[in-house]
């Protein structure tokens, strides 16, 4: 069978791919779920039918040229939650409800992965035109959506090929010992139901799913 690979690196001031465990005032792990990651990838092309899809393969956490790495920066974050899982005090005076986060600090990654789906048939492969689609819109600077980093206020500063001022982190090693991998049962059409990866490794400062 044919590869379809696609790469992207993607950054910005903030991150948030909030870890289950720590309830309501999440915190975030250091690197993008394969669920996030695939969303990401999806926010620059995206066949609405399901005839292909992408398959993150591999995530790299990047630092400066440089600079001294081995470790990922946190901020605190906090923000006004005017939903319907505010406290009864909040919502019947009407007002918001103060959520404190800990969101990953100037992140940049790269992102691998590869196209999968139908083979197609009869001069047309799904697969290929999405790949295309991809690359061209990475070419014009387009994207079905706006690249966020995990919250969708948490928007990309940049998003598109690797860029040369920024390498992996290769001095930085980390273990997460439960880490959410996907909320759906399929890539596509799927239903809920939560994924976890157990003793997950971060060697070298990339991470493969």
């Amino acid at each position: 069978m044919s590869s379809y690979p696609i790469q992207l690196e993607v950054s910005g001031p903030l991150a948030m791919y909030a870890r289950p465990d720590t309830g309501g005032s999440p915190t975030s792990y250091p690197v993008p779920t394969w669920s996030a990651a695939k969303g990401l990838l999806e926010s620059i092309a995206y066949l609405a039918q399901g005839e292909a899809w992408f398959h993150p393969t591999r995530v790299e956490i990047c630092r400066p040229v440089g600079s001294i790495g081995g470790a990922v920066s946190f901020q605190r974050y906090a923000f006004n939650y005017g939903g319907p899982l505010r406290k009864d005090l909040n919502i019947k005076t009407g007002t918001g409800m103060q959520v404190f986060a800990t969101a990953v600090a100037n992140p940049c990654y790269r992102i691998y992965a590869d196209i999968r789906g139908a083979r197609g048939g009869s001069g047309r492969n799904p697969r290929h035109y999405l790949q295309n689609l991809f690359e061209r819109r990475l070419k014009q600077g387009r994207c079905f959506k706006t690249p966020a980093l995990g919250w969708s206020e948490f928007t990309c500063d940049y998003w598109g090929p690797f860029r040369p001022e920024w390498e992996v982190d290769d001095a930085l090693d980390l273990e997460i010992p439960s880490m959410l991998s996907s909320v759906w049962d399929r890539a596509q059409d799927g239903a809920y139901v939560s994924r976890f990866a157990h003793d997950v490794r971060i060697e070298k400062g990339a991470l493969v799913f």
